[in-house]
């Protein structure tokens, strides 16, 4: 038996659904089936939002990795107040960059100030009265200072500052073995940079030695491909497509015969005008050869 069911917008589903079952005397199963339905559509209308917004404020969910190294500084001077990533470091560096003080001095100012002193860059914490540096949970002696602004970016894995450290004045007794921490000069509390890299070995783990740079050789280099057209088969219209490549035969893979010769055939793009040949060899025995041909291409009559 079919059934046609109209729904009158005033009356709610769960109205009209009951007043056509009860009237058409329907089973069992279409009674539970419908009634699971309306108590599904009920629930959800319960939680259906009175506009397209969002109830609840945004949530943004952070992670802060716990080394080592972070952990043996965390205990000793405190949490950080600002995390600033070595990729965020590395994404601002230029061509003309040289040095991690360099990147900072130029990209983030808000909680930096950079100066040359006798040719070399240090960092200072805004508004603190004299700022350490921490390299890996290892503090950096006065002497290595000047070391430290020529750190490569690529080797930071992030730059943190502790604007109110803990024991700072422990720190810098250790800096400056010679301070008097009785003197007003000394200072009692100031801030400390923590500077994690890769190596993890703290300052002498960052700075290669001089004359040494580091370079990576691919084992395996993918021949070059260029475009070549395929002239057998030929269809009419094909004729009337220009070929105007730049490069008209490519063949990294040429081997000699037993006499020391080899051939190769090609066709000429549309071009006119010189053509260059360059031919380059190496013999089983590391012997290098080169050559340069020139022929012309002219327009047929």
């Amino acid at each position: 038996m079919d059934y046609t069911i109209a729904l009158d917008k005033k009356e709610s589903p769960a109205v009209t659904f009951n007043h056509i079952l009860s009237a058409a005397k329907a089973d069992s199963v279409v009674y539970t089936l419908v009634e699971k339905n309306v108590e599904r559509k009920k629930v959800e209308d319960s939680f259906r939002l009175t506009s397209g917004n969002i109830l609840l404020p945004e949530a943004v969910v952070e992670a802060y990795r716990m080394t080592p190294e972070r952990k043996k500084t965390m205990e000793e001077y405190g949490k950080p107040d600002k995390v600033i990533e070595g990729k965020d470091i590395q994404a601002k560096e230029q061509k003309w960059s040289y040095g991690l003080f360099s990147v900072l001095m130029f990209n983030f100012p808000d909680k930096l100030i950079i100066r040359s002193f006798s040719g070399n860059l240090y960092a200072f914490v805004k508004r603190a009265r004299a700022t350490l540096l921490v390299i890996d949970g290892i503090p950096v002696n006065f002497d290595e200072y000047p070391s430290v602004a020529n750190i490569p970016p690529n080797d930071v894995k992030s730059f943190e500052i502790i604007e109110h450290a803990n024991n700072f004045l422990k720190l810098y007794l250790y800096v400056f073995p010679n301070a008097d921490p009785r003197k007003i000069e000394t200072p009692g509390e100031g801030a400390v940079i923590a500077i994690y890299t890769h190596s993890g070995k703290g300052i002498y783990g960052t700075n290669a030695a001089v004359g040494i740079a580091k370079a990576v050789i691919p084992v395996f280099s993918a021949s070059r491909e260029f475009y070549a057209p395929k002239y057998k088969n030929l269809q009419p219209q094909d004729w009337i497509k220009p070929d105007l490549r730049a490069l008209v035969h490519w063949e990294p893979k040429l081997k000699t015969d037993s006499l020391g010769k080899a051939s190769a055939a090609f066709y000429n793009a549309d071009n006119t005008g010189e053509i260059k040949v360059v031919v380059e060899a190496i013999s089983d025995k590391g012997e290098i050869g080169y050559k340069e041909l020139n022929y012309m291409v002219k327009k047929k009559e």
